[in-house]
C-alpha cells in the first residue's frame, strides 16, 4: 500500500508546500528574470549587512558562549533520551557523520584558495603588506575566525535546541520544536509551521547553490587536471550534477546506518590521508610552525576579531567575508542541526557538544592549517606561485594547483576529486534524510524510528539536484546564495529566542522529563497515568 500512496498523502501539508511552492516560484523567477533577482538578493544582503551587523557579530558570539555553557553545566550529564537509551554507533562513527554533515565541500574548496586570498590580498584593517612575510603570519588567524569555532558552535546550538525536547520530552522532530518551552502547543501552529518553513526554504536553496558550485568546481578540474577543453559545459555540468544527485539519494535511502555511514566514514578516511600526505611530503616543520602560532594569535583575538565591525575604516572587507560567512553558516545551522539530533540518541548533552562542536572545530584548525601553511610555504619560499593558477583558471582548481606540486601527484589528484564529491554527498544525503523525515505525515517523534518514505526523499534529493542545474543555466546560481544568505538575519533571532527556551527547559527540566532522568519529573508521571487509562 505504501507504494501507491501520492507525496500529497503522505506529507504533512503545512509544512511542506509553502516551501516547496516558494522554492519553485523563486527558481522560475531566476530563470525569467535572472539579473531582477540578482538585483533583489544583493539590495537585501547589503541592507542586512549596512544595519545589522552589530547584530550578527553579537549574536554569533552569544551562540559560542551558550554552547560552552550547555556543554559544561551540570545540565551536560543529561543522557538524550534517557538513562535507558544505548547509542546507536560507534564514536567514530559518529564524528565522522557530524563531521561531514557540516562541512560540504568547503574544506576541499577553501583549504588552499582562502589562507592564499588572505595572504596575498589582507583585509587592509591588518596593516600588512600583500604577499609579505607579516601578512603569511596573519592569514589563517582570519581563516579559523570564519572555520572553527563559530560556525559548530552555530550547528551544535540548533542541535541543542531540539534534542533534549525530541528525546527526552517527546516532541516533534522539526525545528520549530526548540520553542516550545516558549510557545507551547503553538508550535504545532502557524507560527510553528511559518518558522519549519524559513528554515526548510534557507537548506534547500543553499544544497541547490552548493551542488551548483561543486558542478562548476569539479568541472573546472576536470579540466584542469586533464587539459581537456569542454565544447558544451552545460552538458558536463548536467552530467555531474545528475551523478551526485543519484549518489546522495540513493544514499539517503539506504537510510543512517548504511549507506551514509559508509559514505561518511570514507570521506573522513580520505581527508586522513590527504593531510598525513601534506604533512610528511610538505614543508612539515612551517606547518607545525605557523599552525601553532596562528592558533594562539586567533585564540587570543578572537573576542576582538569576532566583534570587529571596521565602523570608521568601512572598507567592506568585514561584511563581504565575515558576516557573508556568519550568514551562510546561520543558513545551513537550522538543518543541519536538525541531522545532529537523529545522531545522538544515547549520548549525554556534554557529549553532543564535544562531538558536534569541538571536535569538528579542532579538524577544522588542522585542516587549514597543513593545507594552508603548505600553500603559503609554496608561494612565499619555493617561487610556485598558485596565486597566479588562481587568477588564470578560478578558484575552483586552488587544490589542484597545490596538490601537483606534491609527490605522486595523480594519486593526490584523484583523492582530490574523490574529497570533493564525498565531502558534497554526505552533506546533500543527510540533508535529504532530514527534510524527508520533517516533512513526513508520519515521523512525528522518537516513538517513530522508521524514516519517511523513500519517495519523499527522491522528491527533495530531486529538487535539490534540478534547482542547482537551472540555476547554472540560467545564471541566477550568485543571486540565489545571496539570498540564502539573507535568511540568516530571521534564523539568527530565532536561535537567540531559542536559547532562551532551553534555558528554560533546563531550569525547568523535571517537568520536561519523559523518560524517567528525574525520579520527581511530573511529565513522566502524568504519562504513567495517561498509560493506566
Amino acid at each position: 500500500m505504501k507504494e501507491n500512496k501520492t507525496i500529497a498523502s503522505i506529507v504533512n501539508k503545512q509544512i511542506f508546500f509553502p516551501p516547496a511552492i516558494l522554492l519553485v516560484a523563486v527558481v522560475l523567477f531566476g530563470v525569467i528574470f535572472p539579473k531582477s533577482l540578482g538585483v533583489i538578493a544583493s539590495s537585501a544582503f547589503n541592507f542586512c549587512i549596512t544595519y545589522f551587523s552589530w547584530f550578527y557579530a553579537l549574536g554569533m558570539s552569544i551562540l559560542f558562549v551558550f554552547v560552552l555553557w550547555a556543554g559544561f553545566s551540570k545540565y551536560g550529564s543529561i543522557v538524550l533520551g534517557g538513562p535507558e537509551a544505548k547509542p546507536e554507533m560507534s564514536f567514530f562513527t559518529w564524528f565522522a557523520i557530524a563531521l561531514t554533515s557540516g562541512i560540504a565541500i568547503g574544506i576541499v574548496f577553501y583549504g588552499v584558495a582562502e589562507p592564499l586570498g588572505n595572504f596575498t590580498n589582507p583585509a587592509s584593517f591588518l596593516g600588512v603588506t600583500p604577499s609579505s612575510a607579516e601578512a603569511a603570519e596573519v592569514a589563517l588567524r582570519t581563516v579559523y575566525l570564519h572555520w572553527a569555532l563559530h560556525p559548530y558552535a552555530t550547528y551544535t546550538s540548533f542541535g541543542l535546541f531540539v534534542a533534549f525536547l525530541y528525546y527526552n520530552s517527546g516532541k516533534k522532530f522539526k525545528i520549530s520544536t526548540g520553542l516550545y518551552p516558549i510557545l507551547g502547543q503553538k508550535v504545532d501552529g502557524l507560527t510553528g509551521n511559518l518558522i519549519d518553513a524559513l528554515c526548510i526554504f534557507s537548506i534547500v536553496a543553499g544544497i541547490g547553490t552548493s551542488l551548483g558550485i561543486g558542478a562548476m568546481q569539479l568541472a573546472g578540474g576536470l579540466g584542469y587536471t586533464t587539459g581537456i577543453s569542454f565544447e558544451s559545459m552545460i552538458l558536463v555540468w548536467f552530467a555531474i550534477i545528475a551523478a551526485m544527485a543519484v549518489f546522495y539519494t540513493v544514499a539517503a535511502c539506504t537510510g543512517l546506518h548504511k549507506g551514509i555511514a559508509l559514505i561518511s566514514n570514507l570521506n573522513v578516511y580520505i581527508y586522513f590521508a590527504l593531510l598525513a600526505w601534506v604533512f610528511v611530503f610538505g614543508p612539515t616543520l612551517y606547518i607545525l610552525n605557523n599552525t601553532t602560532s596562528a592558533l594562539g594569535d586567533y585564540l587570543n583575538t578572537m573576542l576582538a576579531q569576532s566583534l570587529y565591525l571596521e565602523p570608521a575604516l568601512q572598507s567592506g572587507w568585514v561584511g563581504g567575508w565575515t558576516i557573508f560567512y556568519w550568514s551562510w553558516w546561520l543558513a545551513f545551522a537550522p538543518m543541519v542541526g536538525l541531522f545532529l539530533v537523529k545522531l545522538a540518541k544515547g549520548r549525554t548533552i556534554r557529549e553532543f557538544v564535544m562531538v558536534n562542536f569541538f571536535a569538528p572545530a579542532v579538524f577544522a584548525v588542522v585542516w587549514f592549517g597543513v593545507f594552508g601553511s603548505a600553500s603559503i610555504f609554496m608561494e612565499l619560499f619555493q617561487g610556485i606561485s598558485l596565486s597566479g593558477e588562481i587568477s588564470t583558471f578560478g578558484l575552483e582548481v586552488a587544490m589542484f594547483a597545490f596538490l601537483k606540486n606534491l609527490p605522486l601527484p595523480a594519486l593526490l589528484t584523484i583523492l582530490g576529486f574523490l574529497a570533493i564529491i564525498f565531502s558534497f554527498v554526505t552533506l546533500a544525503e543527510s540533508m535529504t534524510l532530514t527534510l524527508a523525515n520533517m516533512t513526513s505525515a508520519s515521523y512525528e517523534s522518537n516513538k517513530n524510528e522508521q524514516d519517511a518514505p523513500n519517495i519523499l526523499k527522491i522528491f527533495w534529493g530531486a529538487l535539490m539536484g534540478g534547482m542547482a542545474f537551472v540555476l547554472l543555466m540560467s545564471g541566477g546560481l550568485n543571486a540565489l546564495q545571496t539570498a540564502v544568505v539573507v535568511c540568516g538575519l530571521p534564523i539568527l533571532l530565532l536561535g537567540l529566542v531559542m536559547c532562551v527556551a532551553y534555558v528554560k527547559s533546563m531550569k525547568n527540566v523535571e517537568d520536561y522529563d519523559m523518560v524517567g532522568t528525574f525520579e520527581n519529573s511530573k511529565m513522566k508521571d502524568i504519562e504513567k497515568l495517561k498509560s493506566l487509562e
